[in-house]
């Protein structure tokens, strides 16, 4: 028999009824609350404290997901790590939402919130919502342009520093001025307007005149420096010693790698990536400082503040124009600096003096780690006016630019397009254009980043070729060949597609007969570039040799430049059983000989060395014999003649001379070392200048025979 123990009343929070609870004791059993067994059933589920109303009928079966409706579960109270649990009821200290259609009607919402630390106010400004629709219409005029505002929303809402009212303050004072009175609109639009100006002034009455105060004299304070940098202005930079304008995008207050306080000026401009036009984003810092500082001595500032703006804005267009010309590849000369980015990032610096060729696709192309890569320009950017149908201007002015890296989207760099069919840039993209670019110089063997006001238009030799002493049948059958070569070498093609376009003329004969000569005046008779390859660019490592060999003959394709392999036996003497690693260089240059697409110049005094095999490659081969009387006095006058020196020498000396056994090189030397002389003198230069030099200089030239077998040819 059970026993009862105690019999009390409960009263709970929800109602005053009480609840019978009886404890009954038995052999092992446990204790049950209201017919249950701690709450669990016979079967194992757990019920509800209360007793189920007689009347409720049993739940219907569902299958999991299968009713329609949904159920609302809320978080519950928080522990000290900010943990909870879900639960079925409503928090109890809820409220109600403070904005609902009662504060929709208003024109403004202003949210405050405390300010600690502050004794002169005790409430701040959290966040403005513009809800009136005629306020929105002024401020899309005001705001036209600015980055990050939709004017159009629903709910317009400006919060932190209000950015776009600060620096929008002069034309919103202006908006609000041309206010009329005349209909209802314009004079709620009026008192709407009055609403905000009155609230910006009472928060921000100091800021707006401080910061107007230090703009009119010119100076700015490190901590109100974001007052005058306006998204979208045109903002003046150095880099690298270059005058530069670029566009603003933001600002913002942050530390440099090393932890220092500073400013950062984000701002965007126009390149060339070796394909099209587009934008460029670059980082520009003002470190933090003491005081005011006149705005024209900050490391960036807007335009307008420049002592001379309008001039520097025009070096700059023209500038732009000039970098706008040069787009694709081009041959110039150039006397600067030239730098690349070296070990850790520094910039190793070279003085260029010489001829370059500027090919921002080629930089990509053999410097891909380098690579440029621009964003291509918007829709409102590729047109000079943004207009709608209805000839008024888009309010989508401004479009943000996309946060990518300096990558090809697809994996690979576009082809090159027709300069014709380029877009030109506006007066403001050539404002703001780069003021590098990228090329290969022809002296140094290097691509470096050039720039654009160091560039100049080639001076090119016109007599070169007419001064070159060789009969004249032979020098027009090397330059028809050579320009024809260059206009029509898509039209021939081996059994293999791309072998055996190029063309290759072997140049052999005794030393100072011309051989090099004739290489560079062809190039220059062609105004073409002229690439000079020697052993030093290639090396003697087979592993690097044929990939530096296959770049070299890509470029010089690419650019239709002359390529001169001067002393040509270095990689092109015989195989031997012996030396392996000569076998592997000669081997590389008779396979990717075969691909080459343009025109080659072999030049060696040592003809007989050449493998057998490249008889087959050589398309013409030129012997170059001893100068005669006749090529001597032609040597001779040629180099008195392009003196500005003056001299003395009758028609009598000069036969005396070209009778003398010497070639073309050691003519040159001797008349450079008798000009010094006679310089010395301070005399004209006379033909005893020149025999005072030959004595001087006779054992030089007292062993000049050269042997026959030297002076054949590679068929004789």
């Amino acid at each position: 028999m059970p026993s009862r123990l105690r019999r009390f009343s409960a009263s709970t929070d929800s109602s005053d009824a009480e609840d019978e609870i009886t404890f009954n004791i038995t052999n092992g059993s446990a204790p049950k609350v209201n017919g249950t067994a701690n709450g669990v059933n016979g079967d194992g589920a757990k019920e509800e404290t209360k007793d189920k109303p007689e009347d409720e009928e049993p739940e219907e079966h569902i299958e999991p997901g299968m009713k329609n409706g949904l159920h609302n579960l809320y978080s519950g109270k928080e522990d000290k790590k900010g943990r909870y649990q879900w639960q079925d009821k409503i928090p109890e200290d809820i409220g109600d939402p403070a904005e609902n259609d009662k504060t929709a009607k208003w024109a403004l919402l202003v949210r405050n919130v405390k300010v600690y630390g502050d004794p002169t106010r005790v409430l701040a400004i959290h966040s403005i919502v513009v809800q009136s629709p005629l306020l929105k219409k002024l401020l899309a005029g005001v705001l036209k342009g600015y980055p990050g505002i939709t004017v159009g929303l629903n709910r317009l809402e400006f919060t932190g520093k209000f950015e776009p009212l600060i620096h929008r303050w002069a034309e919103l004072q202006a908006a609000i001025a041309k206010l009329g009175d005349e209909t209802d609109e314009e004079r709620t639009t009026k008192e709407h307007a009055n609403l905000l100006q009155d609230v910006l002034i009472k928060e921000f009455k100091s800021l707006i005149d401080r910061s107007q105060d230090l703009m009119n004299k010119r100076v700015m304070t490190y901590d109100d420096l974001w007052t005058l940098f306006q998204p979208g202005a045109t903002i003046f930079t150095r880099q690298d010693g270059q005058e530069t304008a670029m566009t603003l995008l933001d600002t913002k207050y942050g530390q440099d790698c090393k932890g220092n306080p500073c400013f950062w000026v984000r701002c965007k401009y126009v390149d060339w990536d070796g394909t099209r036009f587009g934008s460029s984003k670059s980082n520009s810092l003002i470190y933090e400082y003491a005081g005011t500082r006149h705005i024209a001595q900050l490391r960036a500032f807007p335009i307008d503040y420049h002592p001379d703006a309008q001039a520097l804005r025009a070096r700059l267009v023209e500038r732009g124009a000039k970098a706008e010309a040069l787009a694709g590849p081009n041959y110039r000369a150039y006397r600067g600096v030239g730098w690349r980015l070296g070990n850790f990032g520094a910039k190793d610096k070279y003085n260029v003096e010489g001829r370059i060729v500027i090919d921002t696709y080629g930089w990509n192309r053999f410097n891909p780690s380098y690579a440029i890569y621009n964003q291509p320009f918007t829709q409102k950017e590729l047109a000079q006016e943004s207009l709608d149908e209805d000839g008024e201007e888009s309010e989508e002015e401004y479009e943000e630019e996309s946060d990518v890296d300096d990558m090809p989207m697809d994996g690979h760099f576009a082809d090159e397009d027709d300069a014709s069919k380029r877009p030109p840039l506006t007066t403001e993209q050539k404002l703001i254009c780069s003021p590098l670019l990228r090329g290969y110089s022809l002296k140094s063997k290097l691509w470096l980043n050039f720039f654009v006001n160091s560039v100049k238009d080639i001076e090119w030799q016109k007599d070169a070729f007419e001064r070159l002493v060789l009969p004249k049948n032979q020098k027009e059958l090397i330059l028809g060949f050579t320009e024809s070569q260059r206009q029509h070498r898509d039209t021939f093609d081996d059994v293999i597609e791309g072998k055996g376009r190029g063309m290759i003329i072997l140049l052999c004969g005794p030393p100072g007969v011309g051989k090099t000569l004739t290489a560079e005046s062809v190039a220059e008779e062609m105004k073409v570039p002229l690439f000079m390859m020697s052993a030093g660019d290639l090396g003697l490592d087979p592993s690097k040799v044929e990939a530096k060999l296959q770049d070299i003959l890509e470029m010089c394709t690419r650019w239709h430049s002359v390529l001169l392999l001067d002393e040509a036996d270095v990689f092109l003497e015989q195989r031997s059983l012996h030396e392996l690693e000569r076998n592997k260089l000669v081997s590389i240059f008779l396979r990717v000989l075969e691909y080459f697409e343009g025109t080659m110049f072999l030049t060696t005094n040592r003809v007989q060395t050449f493998d057998q095999a490249f008889q087959s490659r050589i398309h013409i081969s030129l012997d170059y014999q001893e100068l005669s009387v006749n090529s001597r006095r032609t040597v001779w006058k040629n180099f008195l003649d392009s003196s500005p020196q003056e001299h003395c020498i009758t028609k009598k000396e000069l036969d005396e001379l070209a009778r003398m056994s010497l070639n073309g090189r050691q003519i040159k030397n001797i008349l450079k070392i008798a000009r010094l002389l006679a310089t010395r003198k301070d005399a004209k230069l006379s033909h005893d200048h020149i025999i005072t030099t030959l004595e001087v200089t006779q054992h030089l030239h007292s062993e000049n025979q050269v042997s026959e077998q030297t002076r054949g040819t590679l068929y004789g």
